[in-house]
């Protein structure tokens, strides 16, 4: 069986899309290996919110070093901000994952070479989410956060098929490219904490945009078919020289 991603796992960006009088934009993320600074991949977010900024639906490509898709997520937000109705394809690594369904209950899937689990899941708590519905959950309490709340919530983790205590707090702030903003530690909310390293976020002071996220990816790395465990992914501002994706500036394209 292939390795898959730690409980940490989510896909940052809170993406929704097509909808009438939404406006489409794209939002670009660049994933480093946290040791050794190596470019890995490209997250090309194509997003469509509502007039007032609501996110719907949207899709992520996710594209190597050498500018190849290696993966791609479809996300539907429009039945719950925090929980998407999601699909998340790995065809080289024989792949996928996702929720299909809200209603009666969460329809968890994950497929790994062939083998398929499915499970039905109802998740306890007032606060939930999944997947890219995290950072939405984290923007709705960011307020709270700032203030010095510890906002603890559920997280479903479909590539776990299970859902896992989790808890948020603010652990400091600094200034990202002359920008003032706040630093978030997100870790399991129970004994897991020794077993599952945390993640950071880090947040425009008001609390309206992702600027970086350091923690275990949600890509394997294909030469180890085991997951990149921490990576640093910048959101906004120009391509490193290194991204390759279409569209991409012609000094980046490979």
């Amino acid at each position: 069986m292939t390795a898959r991603p730690a409980l940490t796992v989510m896909l940052v960006s809170a993406l929704l899309c097509a909808h009438d009088g939404a406006a489409a934009a794209r939002l670009l993320g660049f994933a480093r290996d946290a040791a050794t600074q190596r470019y890995l991949y490209t997250e090309v977010h194509d997003n469509q919110t509502t007039a007032d900024g609501a996110l719907l639906q949207g899709q992520t490509l996710y594209y190597d070093a050498q500018g190849r898709e290696v993966a791609r997520r479809s996300l539907d937000f429009r039945g719950n901000r925090t929980v998407p109705v999601y699909r998340l394809d790995v065809p080289a690594q024989g792949y996928s994952e996702g929720i299909s369904a809200l209603t009666p209950q969460l329809a968890l899937f994950k497929s790994d070479q062939g083998r398929t689990e499915r499970k039905a899941l109802s998740p306890e708590g007032d606060l939930i989410a999944a997947d890219a519905g995290f950072n939405n959950l984290m923007l709705a309490q960011f307020k709270g956060i700032q203030a010095g709340e510890t906002v603890r919530f559920t997280l479903v983790v479909a590539g776990r098929t299970d859902s896992f205590r989790f808890r948020a707090r603010k652990v400091g702030e600094e200034t990202v490219n002359g920008e003032a903003a706040v630093r978030v530690k997100v870790e399991p909310d129970s004994v897991l904490r020794m077993l599952v390293d945390p993640i950071e976020l880090v947040y425009d002071a008001r609390g309206t945009r992702l600027l970086r996220y350091t923690g275990v990816s949600n890509l394997l790395d294909p030469a180890t078919r085991q997951v990149y465990r921490k990576v640093v992914i910048t959101y906004g501002g120009p391509a490193p020289a290194e991204a390759a994706f279409p569209g991409a500036p012609a000094a980046t394209a490979r």
